[in-house]
C-alpha cells in the first residue's frame, strides 16, 4: 500500500537498448518525470546508447537479455530470462510497469500477472488487429497508442477504450528553437536544403528514401540550386549480412539519376536541433509511419514539412498551414510540394512560424509527460 508521501517506483522496459524514436520518447519521458512523485528504473535487452544516456542522467539502468518472445528459437529462453526478472523483482517494490513497445510487452505482462503489478504498454507501431492478442495488449490495465491511426486497430480488436489513451510524442520545443546551421559547417552546399530522417537499413525502407531521391531528380530538373540531405544511419548490427546494402542501395539510385553531386549522406546524427536548423524543407515520405517525431521536430524548428497522408502524419501537418500532405509513394508529388514551399521564403516563413506554435500547443515534451503522469496517478490513487 503507497503511503500519500511515497514514490512511485517505475519499471520502465525497453526493447532495445540503442536508439530510435522509441528509445528517444523513453530517454525524455523517464528524464523528465517528476522525480518527487516518480522514481524510474529502466530495464533494457542490450548496451547501447539509451543505456549510457540514462546512466549518465543517473537514472537507474540495468541490461539483460530479453530473447525476442515470439520467434520459436527462443521458447525456452525467454521462459528462463522471464523467470530470472521475476526472481529479481519481487523484492524491488516495483509499483507499476511500463512497457515501451508492443514488441516487449509480452514480459510486462507476465511479470506484472505473477507480481501483481499493473501494466501499461506505449504502443508506438502500426500493427494489426491480430497483433493485439498475440503480443498481450489484451491482458494489461492501459495502452497508450502514440496517435489516433495506431489507435484504430485496438478499437477494432474489441479493447474497451477506457483502457486506452492516446498521448502524441513530445518534443522539447526550446531545444529546436536554437539550432544552429551545422550541415552546411559540415558539407559543401551552397543553396536550399531539402532533407529526409531516419534509419537506412532494409527493415527501413517504408521511410521512402527511394521516393526521396526520385523526387529529388524531380526537384533538380527544375532547380538547380537545390541540395539534399540524406539524415541517418544503418542501425543493425555490423555483422547482419545486409549491412549498410541498403545505404549502397540509395547511393548507386543518386548515381543513376544523376543526382550524386546534390545528394549528402550525413551518417548518423545526434545534434537534430542542429540538423533542423540547417534544412530549408524537412520531407517525410513515409508510408507506415505510427506518428512521425522527425516532422514535430523540424515543426518546432520552424521549418516547413512535406508528408506523405499516410498513418500518424495527417494528424501532425495541416495541409497548407504548417507544411503540404502528399500520396504515399508519388514521388513527383512530393518534388512538386517542394518546389512550391521553395519558390516563395514568406510560404516557407508563415508555414514555420505556424508549424511552430502547433507542436508548442499539442505536441511538446511537457504535455507529453503530464498526460502520461495523469495515468500514473490513476493507479497510484487505486492503490491508495
Amino acid at each position: 500500500m503507497l503511503q500519500n508521501s511515497q514514490k512511485t517506483n517505475v519499471l520502465y522496459i525497453s526493447s532495445s537498448g540503442l536508439t530510435g524514436g522509441a528509445e528517444t520518447s523513453l530517454y525524455h519521458l523517464v528524464t523528465g518525470l517528476d522525480k518527487s512523485r516518480y522514481k524510474p528504473f529502466v530495464l533494457c535487452p542490450e548496451p547501447g546508447p539509451l543505456v549510457e544516456n540514462l546512466t549518465a542522467d543517473e537514472i537507474t539502468t540495468k541490461v539483460t537479455p530479453l530473447p525476442a518472445w515470439r520467434k520459436l528459437k527462443s521458447t525456452i529462453t525467454r521462459y528462463s530470462a522471464l523467470n530470472h526478472l521475476v526472481s529479481s523483482l519481487a523484492a524491488a517494490e516495483i509499483h507499476l510497469i511500463h512497457s515501451n513497445t508492443i514488441w516487449i510487452n509480452p514480459y510486462a505482462q507476465k511479470i506484472g500477472q505473477k507480481l501483481g503489478i499493473p501494466v501499461i504498454c506505449h504502443l508506438r507501431d502500426l500493427i494489426r488487429k491480430d497483433q493485439v492478442r498475440k503480443y498481450a495488449l489484451n491482458r494489461i490495465d492501459m495502452i497508450i497508442p502514440i496517435s489516433d491511426a495506431v489507435r484504430q486497430p485496438l478499437e477494432e480488436a474489441g479493447i474497451e477504450s477506457a483502457k486506452i489513451k492516446r498521448i502524441y510524442n513530445g518534443v522539447d520545443v526550446s531545444m529546436f528553437s536554437h539550432g544552429r546551421d551545422i550541415l552546411r559547417e559540415d558539407f559543401p552546399i551552397n543553396g536550399h536544403l531539402v532533407g529526409i530522417v531516419g534509419q537506412l537499413n532494409p527493415r527501413s525502407h517504408w521511410k521512402g528514401q527511394r521516393d526521396f531521391l526520385q523526387a529529388a531528380a524531380e526537384v533538380n530538373q527544375h532547380r538547380s540550386d537545390v541540395y539534399f540531405a540524406i539524415v541517418g544511419g544503418d542501425s543493425s548490427p555490423a555483422s547482419a549480412p545486409d549491412h549498410k546494402s541498403y545505404i549502397r542501395e540509395l547511393k548507386e539510385l543518386a548515381e543513376e539519376l544523376g543526382i550524386s553531386d546534390r545528394v549528402i549522406f550525413t551518417g548518423f546524427r545526434i545534434d537534430m536541433p542542429d540538423v533542423m536548423a540547417s534544412l530549408d524543407v524537412l520531407v517525410s515520405a513515409s508510408w507506415a509511419e505510427p506518428f512521425g517525431r522527425v516532422l514535430i521536430e523540424a515543426m518546432a524548428a520552424g521549418k516547413p514539412v512535406v508528408a506523405t497522408a499516410a498513418g500518424g502524419a495527417p494528424e501532425i501537418v495541416q495541409n497548407g498551414i504548417t507544411g503540404i500532405l502528399v500520396p504515399p509513394k508519388d514521388p513527383q508529388a512530393i518534388a512538386k510540394a517542394v518546389l512550391y514551399i521553395l519558390q516563395d521564403s514568406q510560404v516557407r516563413q508563415k508555414m514555420g512560424s505556424a508549424g511552430q506554435r502547433r507542436t508548442q500547443e499539442h505536441f511538446s515534451l511537457d504535455r507529453n509527460i503530464k498526460e502520461t503522469q495523469a495515468i500514473y496517478e490513476k493507479f497510484r490513487k487505486a492503490d491508495l
